[in-house]
């Protein structure tokens, strides 16, 4: 199941962008770019969107 990264941090860490940056080893400023860029978690594992894909046109 995959879901936003804003909402796996509600789940997972209370809503604490901050512990949630330390357990990743990063700075809180990080995972608000994450955030903005709209990265999701599917099975604990984060991901970036890479391109939006066209859904095939009906002939």
């Amino acid at each position: 199941m995959s879901m936003e990264l804003i909402k796996y941090i509600e789940e997972y860490y209370n809503g604490s962008q901050a512990e949630f940056a330390v357990a990743q080893g990063v700075k809180p400023q990080q995972v608000t770019q994450w955030i903005n860029k709209g990265f999701v978690v599917f099975n604990h594992t984060l991901y970036s969107p890479r391109r939006d894909l066209q859904l095939k046109l009906e002939e």
